[in-house]
């Protein structure tokens, strides 16, 4: 097949954003976020968590003293089977970020913890919020009724 010259116009390509917009994206972003954690907690020593003294340390010192991150993993895992059917976890997806990033701040002021440790996790957890809130917020898209066979008249 000779070519024309012809501009075949191509279908336009996601950006990232919008990749990273979609609900299921999200639920997984998010559980991988709460994963971190528990390794950072595990793998307590390396440099994704250290305790040397009374200063925390490691660049995930803020997400490892946050909170218990096994219980919401579990949730959005289960959640990205289906995000239409448990939209409500986004609102604890939302809690559970703006808390995560208060405590880095409160374990920063408090001296628990460096500032490497208390501004990755709270800058991770912003894009994660900010990913959230296009979830909550953004106008829901009806399936369009089916409508009826059209019937004929004689």
């Amino acid at each position: 097949m000779a070519s024309t010259g012809e501009v075949q116009p191509t279908t336009p390509q996601a950006s990232i954003l919008e990749t990273l917009r979609q609900p299921r994206i999200v639920l997984i972003l998010l559980a991988i976020w709460a994963i971190l954690g528990i390794v950072a907690q595990v793998l307590s020593g390396s440099f994704l968590f250290d305790m040397e003294g009374h200063e925390a340390s490691g660049i995930f010192a803020g997400r490892a003293l946050s909170a218990s991150m096994i219980v919401p993993a579990i949730v959005y895992l289960w959640a990205a089977r289906d995000p239409k059917r448990y939209r409500q976890v986004f609102w604890l997806a939302l809690i559970e970020q703006v808390a995560v990033v208060l405590s880095c701040f409160y374990h920063r002021g408090a001296g628990d913890i460096t500032w490497v440790g208390a501004i990755v996790p709270a800058v991770i957890s912003g894009g994660l919020i900010f990913l959230v809130f296009f979830n909550l917020f953004q106008p829901r898209r009806e399936a369009p009724l089916p409508s009826a066979p059209p019937t004929y008249s004689r």
